[in-house]
């Protein structure tokens, strides 16, 4: 198979006893006289037709015809006999728009004219189907030794085959009054009747009749057999009958087709194994030639390997061998083996047609001790348990597969395998805080149902109390996987904590001590800042979390918040002179950090308000309970060249002031209009419409600092500070 891109080491020790192999050729077959030419398939194209209206049909005068001019022209031109769907047994949307075209013209002007009509697309030849068999009739029944070699005893040492396991084989036809197969069949298309001798010696191989004292064994011992003819369709009609592996000892032709691959990817994701002959050395000219399908992704690529291991059929002649290429997975017997092509004919004959259904016979069995392999799986364990022959044959290293057919390795492993894993994440359950269980599957195939002894159905357990649990999880097609898991109770973690909060705004002077005084030692701590110590400092203000996990996994989580002074804000108001060479006064609100406050003045003062001060430069530095500063500073100007009138004709005046309750407010200029009251804060407490007024008296105000501000055509022309006690 050529989709997994590393192969799992494995490492077994096994018993190795010597067998051999056999091959196959792509043509003609003549089997005593007997010819079994299968029907030709050089007049036949496979296209795409993406519109259904541009399909050809019959019409009443019983002319194949298309609603498409162009189509219909070289229909009539070429006398094309028949259009049909090529895969009609595909569930693939795509697959099922492609079709077979089929003329008495040669193909490759039937491929050119098709090609170039645009209601046709993928234009490619179809299929030409040939078994992969070379007879070599020797005139002897030489005993057979390829059971030996790939361990069969020790293969049915687990299993001897099963009925209710089908192997399927895709090939010409089968003789099923055979007598090794006679109880072996289960399907078979009466229908077919094309020649018989090939397709009976691979079933044989795959899973004849054994412990009936006739012929010899088969690796596929009880398997029972279902019989397809040899093309595509009947390989997806077989897959989607149900059976998990088919064999097809043949070739389709010597370069990649997409149409192919599509057929190979649907069957293979419908869960059928599929194993394929790699071809008999000349077919398609070179035993390094790749040959399709066994060359497709998805395809498990058989070769031949003699009684001692040898690739070479005769060994020390190059030319002696079947294929050999880098898309070959594994090797079987498939040189010099007993073959039986019909009832009373036993003959020696090489193929990696024989060399195949070794491989296909095995799968049945490893099946039967593990009906839930996957695809994946089953290659997995063909590979890992098989015999390496690198040493016995140096020149074909990495182009043999992963080594040589070990039937009795591969069933142990398979009886061994765990399909799907099941991995537990338990969380202790501590005091009231139940434990979880979470479960990771690795493997099988969703959508999967879960069973706890507790009755849960949910995959995870959450919040439960202490306890043994035991768990079955059953896949989407009936595959098991069971374990037992014990959940734990410790007392729960406790934290006690002393938080030192931030003295003065913006600065990081927090702290946060915490103290575990119950739980297990030793302990470890997560803060959600990244820090991982029991205490952290040099905080800023915010909320800080904090994860402690003590030492029997019991987890506590606790969040804080460390606090901050609001900024220390300052207003210096001047309160100007009404008359001229009248003194001003410093009104200093301060509001934000924490009271009370301390003022130190570059005059050396330290009150909070300055009174009868001159022109100059006046600055304070104001300190709050928590040593917190800020300063604030105002130049007063020279005013003794300002008019007295114009000063003097607000003559704003507010009393009492301080005051418990209300204040009254006056001034000498009517034509102000309109009079606020601000807090400290900058709220607007109170406005009113002063128009043609001089007083105003405001209402009851909450202790604290306001302003009065006195407003002429919406512009300030007076504030004063009001103090409420």
């Amino acid at each position: 198979m050529k989709t997994l891109n590393a192969i799992k080491t494995f490492s077994l020790s096994f018993t190795f006893i010597m067998l051999s192999a056999f091959s196959l050729f792509a043509g003609v077959v003549e089997v005593n006289n007997v010819d079994s030419t299968i029907d030709s398939f050089q007049n036949k194209v496979w296209a795409t037709i993406s519109s259904v209206n541009d399909v050809p049909f019959i019409n009443q005068e019983g002319e194949l015809v298309s609603n498409d001019a162009q189509l219909n022209n070289v229909l009539k031109a070429l006398n094309i006999k028949t259009v049909q769907r090529a895969v009609p047994a595909s569930r693939s949307e795509k697959l099922l728009k492609v079709y077979e075209f089929t003329s008495a013209q040669d193909k490759e002007i039937l491929f050119y004219e098709l090609s170039k009509l645009p209601a046709l697309s993928s234009v490619e030849y179809a299929p030409e189907y040939k078994t992969l068999h070379t007879p070599n009739d020797y005139g002897n029944t030489s005993s057979d030794y390829s059971l030996d070699l790939i361990n069969a005893e020790n293969a049915w040492d687990y299993s001897v085959g099963n009925a209710s396991v089908s192997i399927a084989i895709s090939d010409q036809n089968i003789d099923v009054t055979h007598p090794e197969l006679v109880n072996q069949v289960i399907y078979y298309d009466t229908s077919n009747l094309t020649s018989s001798t090939h397709g009976t010696a691979v079933s044989i191989i795959a899973a004849g009749e054994t412990n009936n004292e006739l012929l010899q064994s088969h690796i596929g011992y009880n398997s029972s057999l279902a019989f397809y003819q040899m093309n595509y369709n009947e390989v997806l009609a077989a897959s989607y009958a149900g059976h998990k592996v088919v064999n097809l000892s043949w070739t389709s032709g010597c370069e990649f087709s997409q149409y192919v691959q599509d057929i190979i990817d649907e069957v293979y994701e419908n869960g059928t194994f599929i194993v394929a002959a790699a071809g008999n050395g000349s077919t398609c000219g070179s035993a390094e030639s790749l040959v399709y399908p066994a060359s497709c992704n998805h395809v498990f690529s058989v070769t031949s390997i003699g009684p001692n291991n040898n690739h070479e059929r005769i060994e020390g002649n190059a030319s002696s061998t079947h294929q050999h290429n880098a898309m070959v997975d594994l090797s079987a017997p498939g040189y010099d083996l007993t073959i039986s092509p019909a009832p009373n004919w036993n003959i020696v004959a090489s193929g990696t047609s024989y060399a195949a259904p070794h491989v296909t016979g095995t799968v049945g069995l490893l099946l039967d001790v593990n009906p839930c392999l996957t695809n994946d799986d089953i290659e997995w364990i063909l590979k890992s348990s098989s015999f390496n022959t690198d040493a016995l044959n140096p020149n074909y290293i990495g182009l043999i597969g992963e080594g040589r057919l070990d039937a009795g390795a591969a069933v142990e492993l398979a009886a061994q395998f765990s399909v799907f894993e099941l991995d537990p994440e338990v969380s202790v359950s501590c005091g009231q805080i139940g434990g979880d269980v979470i479960i990771d599957i690795t493997g099988g195939n969703a959508p999967f149902n879960a069973l706890w002894s507790n009755g849960s159905e949910s995959l995870n357990l959450l919040n439960v109390p202490s306890g043994s649990y035991a768990l079955t999880v059953t896949d989407a097609i009936g595959c098991t996987a069971s374990l037992e898991v014990d959940v734990e109770s410790f007392v729960p973690v406790l934290i006690e904590e002393q938080i030192q909060h931030v003295n003065c705004n913006g600065t990081a002077t927090g702290a946060i001590d915490i103290t575990v005084v119950e739980g297990m030692p030793d302990y470890t701590f997560e803060w959600i800042h990244g820090a991982i110590t029991e205490d952290i400092n040099e905080l800023h203000a915010g909320t800080y979390r904090v994860k402690v996990t003590d030492g029997n996994g019991c987890e506590s989580f606790a969040s804080y918040e460390v606090l901050e002074p609001e900024l220390i804000q300052a207003e210096l108001m001047v309160d100007e002179p009404i008359f001229q060479d009248e003194l001003s006064n410093l009104n200093l609100t301060v509001y934000g950090g924490m009271a009370p406050y301390s003022f130190d003045w570059n005059t050396g003062a330290d009150s909070e308000d300055l009174y009868d001060v001159t022109e100059g430069f006046y600055e304070v530095t104001i300190t709050d309970f928590n040593l917190c500063m800020t300063q604030v500073n105002v130049t007063i100007e020279d005013l003794s060249s300002v008019g007295i009138d114009e000063i003097s004709n607000h003559d704003v005046k507010i009393y009492p002031n301080p005051t418990n309750t209300i204040a009254t407010v006056t001034w000498s200029n009517e034509n102000l209009d309109q009079l606020t009251i601000i807090s400290a804060s900058g709220q607007i407490v109170e406005k009113m419409d002063v128009a043609m007024v001089t007083k105003y008296e405001t209402g009851e105000l909450n202790p604290g600092i306001y302003f009065i501000n006195l407003l002429e055509n919406q512009s300030s022309v007076a504030t004063r500070k009001l103090v409420v006690k």
